[in-house]
């Protein structure tokens, strides 16, 4: 397994946690939460990684939140989940823009009308999200014996396509993420175990 979906998967990780308490501290909707919001931005930074103006947009978007201190400057230790801390609305809005660009707002909102939270949930949840997501690609990045930018298309691809095959029905969650026309007709089931399960755990 790659050390990127150790670090966002794997059993315990505490933005679950955190992620429990805009769900009415119902745990596995967390889990479903969580799970959704990782498989659509890495699925979304994939997509914009693929042309060599999306990646450096997305290094020099990783490198800004580094110093800004909402993204570790270091990897995880082996078996450790990131640890960051939450991002605010506006920070939320910012980095959604860069790799979603104006399908932004309709992805956010597709989001929530899937996991069936308010805007208001979506949000705060986005916020836990995100820096875990980009602070565990950063540190893959890093680690990375070529140029790190170089190498997002890479990482995140196989960070993606490692999910889908141990959870492939967790596509069509994604895709109706994605699909902003479509009515949010999924089984969140699938969501379910998501969080361990990718890590080797039931």
């Amino acid at each position: 397994m790659s050390s990127l979906l150790e670090a966002l998967l794997g059993g315990g990780s505490p933005t679950v946690e955190k992620v429990k308490r805009d769900t009415d501290l119902d745990a596995k909707k967390a889990e479903q939460a969580y799970g959704a919001a990782i498989g659509t931005l890495l699925r979304g930074l994939e997509a914009k990684s693929q042309t060599k103006e999306g990646a450096d947009t997305i290094w020099d978007m990783l490198r800004k939140q580094v110093e800004q201190g909402n993204v570790p400057p270091e990897a995880p230790a082996e078996n450790k989940h990131v640890e960051v801390k939450d991002m605010d609305p506006n920070q939320v809005n910012d980095i959604l823009s860069v790799i979603f660009g104006k399908d932004a707002p309709k992805v956010e909102g597709g989001f929530g009308k899937v996991i069936t939270l308010d805007s208001e949930a979506t949000k705060k949840i986005l916020g836990k999200v995100l820096p875990a997501v980009l602070g565990g690609i950063f540190g893959a990045a890093e680690k990375e014996p070529e140029d790190s930018r170089q190498a997002l298309p890479k990482i995140l691809g196989g960070a993606r396509t490692e999910m889908e095959q141990k959870q492939p029905q967790t596509r069509g969650i994604f895709d109706a993420i994605l699909d902003r026309d479509g009515d949010g007709d999924v089984d969140l089931n699938d969501l379910s175990g998501l969080v361990g399960v990718l890590a080797g755990k039931q």
